[in-house]
């Protein structure tokens, strides 16, 4: 990983070179190379900053302990564009946009201070290979380079190609993801982060959040661009303060 002063002078040399432009208004981004505008970035709609990682009502059953759960927006207008942009049209530049701002938003709360690797919620090697890229490996790299934490990107891997979850109901998401993952020994010990696009009923990030856990590791947080569903708030609490209560 590169120095931090180095990375700011590819950021600002890449800026100077290829003036950032906004992803969403077309308009010019924010210097030294986010492709957002202000004023875009301020029609985010905010998340509240800590939530359960699934709603009571979505009763999905043997939901694992996550330890923390973070998402950045609410799954709405114009965040529902970024997504779509990234993980349906292929605009990569999208992903770092997004992993800019998830970035921040982790930063603001210091929940990066006790991570050791982030984990990106992973796609079948046949689907990776059909869409060419991975939108959850885009977010959690600039995520990564932003808050200098490794990703671990053979960490977590998806050991069959389940149904896409859009459409299906908790039961069925909860059901169809079961026994989707396998992580390796290189998370045992570890604190990790699970990062994905968006959070609907939570199924997708228990079961990725349980794989990590049997297989050793330490802790297990999870992070997110986007929250599809508003749920009451939990007010967030530091690491040690949990393990006290």
């Amino acid at each position: 990983m590169m120095p931090r002063s180095v990375d700011r002078f590819v950021d600002s040399l890449g800026g100077l070179l290829l003036p950032p432009r906004c992803v969403l208004c077309g308009g010019p981004g924010q210097r030294p190379c986010l492709d957002l505008c202000g004023d875009c970035e301020a029609s985010l709609p905010d998340s509240p900053a800590w939530h359960l990682p699934a709603r009571p009502e979505a009763k999905v059953p043997d939901l694992p302990r996550i330890d923390r759960c973070y998402a950045r927006y609410t799954y709405g207008f114009p965040v529902d564009h970024l997504v779509h942009s990234l993980k349906y049209r292929g605009q990569l530049a999208t992903g770092r946009v997004l992993g800019a701002l998830l970035a921040d938003g982790v930063k603001a709360l210091g929940l990066h201070l006790d991570v050791d690797w982030l984990l990106p919620v992973p796609l079948h090697p046949g689907r990776h290979a059909e869409r060419g890229f991975n939108q959850a490996a885009e977010i959690a790299r600039w995520t990564g380079r932003a808050l200098r934490r490794p990703v671990m990107l053979a960490g977590l891997s998806r050991t069959r190609d389940t149904r896409p979850q859009v459409g299906l109901g908790p039961a069925e998401r909860h059901a169809n993801i079961q026994g989707a993952f396998r992580a390796t020994a290189r998370v045992r010990g570890c604190r990790i982060v699970v990062v994905d696009d968006v959070i609907t009923t939570g199924s997708t990030v228990a079961a990725a959040a349980a794989t990590v856990r049997e297989a050793g590791a330490a802790t297990v947080d999870v992070w997110c661009i986007a929250r599809a569903d508003a749920i009451e708030r939990v007010h967030w609490q530091p690491r040690m303060e949990m393990d006290k209560a």
